[in-house]
């Protein structure tokens, strides 16, 4: 489980994000969503031990990140917005890497390493350099390390980066499956569609602040409410300004 109470951040005077609080029960998928610039990156750097924060506390599986950041990350996965992967490497290379940091057996990393190239289909690259793969195959190769170990909580954050339409299926039923295996789930996406099909809570997150912060059934039964794209249209009320083809090429 996930539990933050008042938690602040600011960067060089400017709030990042402004005394939020929320918890997420375990087995349970959080669609985490807000404009760019809200916080959401910010938010999932605190959780995971990567940021630390000005105020407030934050607890994963009732383990203080503040004072345990290493403890946090033994039991958490994370798939960030933008990572560097090691070129030189082989996907085996890698991978294996990422075992011996979790002290995960040689028999049952090879399985599992194997396990995961089969799922999202990678196998014919396993020994192909990492620098050569395509933006699609490294995602699904930065998936498979942040989920190698087992984790109790997971942090997904814009996971869908470069995956082709079947890579997405895959990846949607695999975040079912970890869920109903009593996984914690954060997920941050722009894409709404998958986020309301997914998620058990929505939070969202608007400059800052959390605006909405409902299970999700309550959510679609709510007076006004039609999708996620229109709740999130509805945070900027101000007409959007027209402009004709002209204007752009006058």
């Amino acid at each position: 489980m996930i539990k933050v109470n008042n938690l602040s951040k600011s960067f060089n005077g400017n709030i990042a994000i402004s005394d939020i609080s929320f918890e997420i029960n375990s087995g349970n998928i959080c669609g985490y969503i807000g404009t760019n610039g809200a916080g959401k990156s910010t938010t999932v750097k605190i959780l995971t031990g990567a940021l630390d924060f000005d105020s407030g506390s934050v607890f994963v599986n009732n383990i203080n990140v503040k004072s345990n950041p290493i403890e946090v990350k033994k039991i958490i996965g994370y798939v960030p917005e933008n990572a560097n992967l090691f070129n030189s490497l082989t996907p085996v290379e890698y991978l294996t890497f990422i075992g011996k940091i979790y002290d995960i057996p040689d028999i049952t990393l090879k399985n599992r390493i194997d396990t995961f190239a089969n799922f999202f289909k990678f196998q014919e690259f396993l020994n192909q350099s990492l620098g050569v793969l395509s933006k699609g195959n490294r995602q699904k190769i930065l998936i498979t390390s942040a989920l190698l170990h087992n984790p109790d909580v997971i942090f997904f954050d814009e996971p869908l980066n470069g995956l082709d339409a079947n890579a997405i299926f895959s990846f949607q039923d695999l975040t079912s499956l970890l869920s109903k295996n009593g996984k914690t789930i954060f997920y941050c996406s722009h894409l709404l569609d998958m986020i309301e099909k997914i998620s058990d809570k929505i939070i969202l997150l608007d400059k800052g602040k959390i605006v909405v912060d409902s299970p999700t059934s309550e959510l679609k039964k709510s007076d006004g409410y039609s999708n996620l794209e229109n709740l999130f249209k509805s945070l900027d009320q101000t007409e959007t300004e027209k402009i004709s083809f002209s204007d752009l090429y006058n």
